[in-house]
């Protein structure tokens, strides 16, 4: 059976919209129609991409990571992930930004990707267990 994981939706991403929010408003109170076009356009794509980010651990050992409807998917084979961390952004404290994963692999050269899932843990968790199969 395949997990699915799903992205967790950053503080500075709601920000990001939020800004695009008051940009797209401001174009159309202006009369600017390119620019809250654009301006509308980015936003509805960055929602799209937020709200449509998965992760998924198949039964045929394939890490599929979807990044929405306008992005292609990257499917790395679970033996080929050589290490997982799990990271943290600026700290002020026991405060961080962000926790994020970086999964790295590759046979030949080594690429990474980073992951905002979640349930960081809990995927981790998830592909090792998966790994030792």
């Amino acid at each position: 059976m395949n997990r699915i994981f799903h992205a967790r939706v950053p503080w500075y991403t709601l920000f990001f919209l939020f800004l695009l929010l008051l940009l797209t408003v401001w174009a159309y109170w202006e009369r600017l129609g390119l620019i809250a076009l654009f301006s509308l356009l980015l936003m509805v794509i960055l929602i799209e991409r937020t709200i449509h980010t998965t992760y998924t651990v198949t039964t045929d050992g394939l890490l599929v990571i979807h990044r929405g409807r306008f992005s292609k998917n990257l499917t790395i084979p679970l033996i080929d992930i050589r290490r997982i961390e799990q990271l943290r952004s600026a700290r002020f404290g026991q405060i961080s930004l962000t926790n994020y994963i970086i999964v790295y692999y590759g046979q030949e050269e080594e690429k990474s990707v980073s992951l905002i899932p979640a349930n960081g843990h809990e995927l981790v968790a998830y592909i090792q267990k998966t790994r030792k199969k």
